[in-house]
């Protein structure tokens, strides 16, 4: 009854006027901004005791009407103090209501940005993560996506071999073998250049949209997240205003200890043991003369009496004391020295605003003579005109990319010296063995010797690249309450590259050399001529994109409020390519030799073999193609109650043609309740709370498929028919069903704010289900395909997102915490083709998922492991239930379901805990990031590759030597020969498989603020000085394992940044 009762009286509010309305009414208007003179959309405006409330739209820009009468105007906006103007209503005069910062902003700007339009928080049903500018500014570094890390909530940066492929996650993996990366949209458009050429010093707020109504508008693109990005604007009615940054980084060099490798005398006495059991005969008499360690040659020298045992003792004992990473540390690496500079322009008059900004960057790599740069130049002009009722706009971004390598880092044997007893650069072995190399000497060949040291500086190896944006737009309010936007922008990128090798390197005289021809009479001629080889490569790309889009606002009766927008966008993206290669390239003259590509010539060092010349030509295309159709509606009601919908419809040439024509739309429903607004709700210990559901569909393609069929041409050699014939590889065969991948997902959320912003935050739980995946399907071979993809794939994510905000202190001395939990766990549901053993046990170090029903995409797959045979030190595995070294039986008996599952392969649950501190002048944050609930499989000691001559891990110093050994180690002895099974049994055991589970310290910030209110003498308005350090350890892990869980094979960079901002 209770339920009837209240529909009929709400029923009542949208038929019958409040007496209010009844009475004389009048229009009171104003502008909302900030305190630097900026508008400020989305603030709620309303008379205290009434129902009568307004909210500033995009330009700051509020009205209201109510009776005649004295009241409070209140406003409410996070981020800012709340604000109590006394007026009197009627009145002629436009108020302007200045509003500034909290003592301590929790949440930051409230408006979020969907790509499409701007929300005020108040009013979001979806699920969003917003950066502001000081937020997207608290970190230094030239990459804006790293701005991101360990600062918002679901959002987490994969590291390891997993991470190749797919290095940000939002909410889990929504695809198996499709494009995995987040859309990014810049101000608005999708963006597909290169992310590097962004300025994060441009950026004024990221928005991560994370659930179906933050993203489903962005239909079959949005399916791994969107990453908003709004790059700094002017506005109209602003003092003009300078800023100018500029920082400094020191990065420390790579580390080549970092990995443990076992001693260079213990690997000295595998040589010597391997030459003794002959293991390098073949190597040794092998025609085509491979290279054969200093070791192994002295050894030579001394059975053939060419050294005395004395001499190669002596020889013996300075390998052993010398290490080739010492060598490259000290005449290859340094620190990496990155500087930025940032300058910005922004203002505006009555009708017209303006931005400029200029950026460069400048980082020298931690290799000498390698280098990279980066301009950037963004400028923008808005008028309106009309009063205001038109609007136009222009906005062009310029990018310009230039790397430089002039060194790369040797390969040597570990107990090799780039210098000799002198200091003097000395050669070392490179593709062929010294005694072959001592045998040519005298003919004319060029010096066919590698002298490292004497190359660095001599690479040519140049990159460029250009990326362009225009961006103009117009806009009509049709009335008040509709407006219509037209919006188009253009984007180029040209990236080309250049690679001379000049004769003086070693790459350029081996080719040369080995190609060399002997007549019968002696002479010799060169298929390769002499001089240099450049390669050169260009890629284009450029698109077009188009908006029409209709807009509409408005309110009823202070109670309604509706937003609704509905458009079409229209994208046409076209790109070529190609690579080419010259010989006996002339830098001087830019001239090159013609070569023939045909003919097959005999190696120099092997007449037997016969090898055509390299020609790296190529050419490619693209065409890619989108037309979308989209609607937004949201509505809501008194403030308290929010309903949003969302529909999009894509289309594309890349689809299948049924998929076309069917069109299915992604499409996402939403709702909001601020429950706190509730009577039976309202509680002082509880100002703000607020309840939020969504669900709906978003989606993703894969770019590299298409709905025709698809070959790939490539060339063989056939000898005995044709020297190079052109042949074609079916890439697919033709699927008119092929469609995109649709990501079914629900979110429920909480949340909630105490008195004076002392605990905020909010509690999110999400579904995940993603349907039509691209999966592989097993056909007969009859078919001349073994498999097919197409959409048969299926998974399901689930998880939650937590953020608590703490204001501790929030006088003179403020102290805030900000902690991110996010929670995630993945399996797949349905996938056709099983993963065989050998590719599971290969998931800890591959980037490609093996999918398994039932598991998460990465897992860590191993044979049970049961320790070390006491007797041997054998490792010993499990055959028929019992403890066995039969790795062959353990091989064939190993099926899916008695291999032993770990556990994920990626964290399970992450997040940070950032603490800020403010006291006057002085501000100092601190961030600590954890990973938990995820295991990894570390390296270790690969006897098959070291008993065939390769220097080994570390573990090698803590093997099993003896009975009792086993009580305290896990690798095992070292075996007599090189037995392949029993090392791919141990490589691939649970004895390898760690927790990562850890805590880090991610980065310290601090820094101190001048201002002229404080400090009157400045010649400016504000200054900061502030350093950041990033990168600074590990407080804590699960395991015992000597390096960082994420990073196994290379050492994370520790760095420190000192920079100035300016303010004029």
């Amino acid at each position: 009854m209770k339920k009837y009762v209240l529909v009929l009286l709400m029923a009542c509010c949208f038929v019958y006027p409040s007496g209010a309305f009844q009475q004389a009414m009048h229009r009171i208007s104003g502008v909302v901004v900030s305190q630097e003179g900026e508008p400020l959309p989305g603030v709620l405006i309303h008379l205290q005791g009434t129902d009568y409330r307004s909210i500033s739209d995009e330009k700051g820009d509020f009205t209201l009407q109510a009776p005649t009468g004295n009241y409070v105007l209140l406003t409410s906006y996070i981020g800012m103090k709340s604000l109590q103007v006394p007026v009197q209503i009627p009145s002629s005069e436009s108020l302007i209501v200045t509003l500034y910062p909290s003592e301590l902003e929790l949440d930051g700007v409230e408006v979020l940005s969907t790509g499409y339009q701007k929300i005020p928080k108040e009013r979001a049903t979806g699920s969003f993560a917003f950066l502001d500018e000081d937020l997207v500014q608290r970190k230094v570094g030239a990459n804006v996506l790293d701005r991101l890390e360990d600062v918002t909530s679901g959002l987490i940066f994969n590291q390891g071999p997993q991470a190749a492929n797919d290095p940000i996650s939002i909410r889990g993996r929504s695809t198996i073998f499709s494009n995995t990366q987040p859309l990014i949209i810049v101000d608005n458009f999708p963006y597909d250049g290169p992310i590097e050429n962004i300025n994060p010093n441009d950026v004024a707020s990221i928005t991560v949209l994370k659930d179906a109504a933050a993203a489903s508008i962005w239909g079959a693109r949005a399916g791994n997240g969107v990453i908003v990005i709004t790059t700094n604007q002017g506005t109209e009615n602003q003092a003009i205003q300078v800023s100018l940054n500029s920082n400094l980084t020191l990065t420390e060099h790579q580390d080549l200890f970092y990995v443990p490798q076992m001693s260079i005398p213990e690997f000295i006495g595998i040589e010597q043991q391997l030459f003794e059991n002959n293991f390098y005969r073949y190597t040794e008499t092998n025609a085509n003369k491979p290279k054969l360690s200093p070791v192994i040659e002295a050894l030579i020298a001394l059975r053939d009496g060419k050294l005395s045992q004395a001499e190669a003792d002596a020889k013996l004992d300075a390998y052993g004391q010398s290490d080739i990473r010492k060598d490259i540390s000290s005449y290859y690496l340094k620190p990496s020295i990155s500087q930025q500079y940032a300058l910005a322009i922004r203002g505006g008059g009555k009708q017209h605003s303006y931005n400029v900004s200029l950026g460069y960057d400048q980082q020298d790599s931690d290799v000498i003579g390698n280098s990279s740069n980066r301009w950037t130049l963004a400028a923008g002009n808005q008028w309106t005109a009309f009063k205001n009722r038109l609007g136009i706009g222009i906005q062009l971004n310029l990018a310009r990319q230039n790397t430089k390598n002039q060194t790369a880092m040797p390969n040597g044997y570990a107990y090799e010296s780039l210098v000799d007893e002198n200091g003097n650069p000395t050669w070392i072995t490179n593709t062929y063995n010294t005694r072959y190399l001592e045998s040519v000497k005298g003919m004319e060949l060029l010096d066919w010797r590698y002298v490292p040291l004497d190359e660095i500086g001599k690479l040519d190896l140049h990159s460029e690249a250009y990326d362009l944006r225009i961006s103009p737009y117009l806009t009509w309010n049709i009335s008040k309450d509709l407006k219509l936007g037209l919006y188009y922008q253009y984007w180029s990128n040209k990236a080309s590259g250049r690679n001379r090798s000049s004769q003086e390197l070693f790459y350029t005289r081996d080719l040369i050399n080995k190609y060399t021809q002997v007549d019968e009479e002696g002479n010799l001629s060169y298929p390769v001529p002499m001089g240099g080889v450049l390669d050169v490569s260009e890629n284009t790309s450029y698109s077009h994109t188009f908006r029409p889009q209709l807009s509409y606002s408005k309110e009823f009766g202070n109670r309604h409020f509706w937003n609704v927008l509905a458009g079409a966008e229209i994208k046409d993206r076209k790109g070529l390519g190609y690579s080419d290669r010259f010989y006996g390239y002339r830098d001087d003259m830019g001239s090159s030799v013609l070569v023939d590509y045909i003919s097959r010539y005999p190696m120099y060092y092997n007449p037997g073999s016969q090898v055509s010349l390299l020609s790296n030509e190529s050419h490619s295309g693209l065409t890619d193609r989108f037309i979308s159709y989209y609607a937004n509606v949201g509505y809501d009601f008194r403030h308290k109650y929010f309903l949003s919908l969302s529909a999009r419809k894509d289309q594309s040439n890349i689809f299948g043609v049924e998929a076309n024509r069917r069109g299915v739309p992604l499409w996402s429903i939403g709702g909001g309740w601020i429950l706190s607004e509730e009577k039976f709700a309202n509680s002082p210990n509880m100002p703000f709370l607020k309840l939020r559901a969504t669900y709906g569909y978003s989606g993703n393609v894969d770019k590299s498929l298409s709905s025709e069929v698809t070959a790939q041409y490539a060339n063989f050699l056939f000898y005995d028919v044709l020297p190079q014939m052109r042949a074609a590889i079916l890439v697919n065969p033709p699927n008119p069903d092929l469609r995109w991948e649709k990501i079914q997902m629900g979110n429920l959320a909480v949340d909630w704010e105490t008195p004076n912003g002392f605990f905020s935050g909010s509690l999110e739980y999400y579904s995940k289900k993603a349907d039509d995946l691209l999966g592989v399907y097993s056909v007969p071979s009859s078919s001349g395909q073994s498999s097919f993809t197409g959409n048969f794939a299926k998974t399901q994510t689930r998880g939650m997102d937590l953020m608590f905000n703490l204001a501790w202190f929030r006088k003179e001395l403020q102290w805030s915490t900000q902690i991110l939990f996010s929670h995630v766990r993945e399996k797949v549901l349905d996938f056709e083709k099983e993963p065989t053993v050998s590719n599971l046990l290969g998931t800890a170090f591959s980037s490609t998922p093996q999918p398994m029903v039932g598991k998460p995409l990465y897992g860590i797959y191993t044979y049970k492991w049961a320790g070390l045979s006491p007797d041997n030190g054998n490792p010993l595995g499990v055959l028929d239930g019992e403890a066995s070294e039969d790795y062959l039986g353990i091989s064939r008996a190993a099926t899916i379901k008695n291999l032993q599952y770990h556990g994920s392969a990626r964290p399970i649950a992450f997040g940070a805990i950032r603490n800020d501190f403010a006291y006057k002048g002085f501000s100092l944050s601190v961030n600590i990031s954890y990973r938990l609930g995820y295991y990894y499989k570390r390296r270790s000691i690969d006897y098959y590759t070291l008993l065939r001559g390769a220097i080994g891990h570390g573990d090698y110093d803590h093997r099993w030597k003896q009975p009792g050994d086993e009580l305290h180690t896990d690798i095992p002895s070292l075996p007599a020969t090189a037995d392949f099974r029993r090392n791919s049994f141990y490589s691939n055991s649970g004895a390898l498989v760690e927790k990562g589970d850890h805590i880090r310290l991610n980065d310290i910030r601090f820094s101190y603020s001048f201002s002229k209110d404080r400090q009157a003498w400045l010649p400016f308005q504000s200054a900061q000085v502030y350093t950041y350090a990033r990168n600074l350890g590990i407080l804590w892990k699960a395991s015992d394992d000597a390096l960082d869980p994420d990073y196994q094979t290379a050492k994370p960079l520790r760095s420190i940044a000192f920079g100035l901002k300016l303010d004029f």
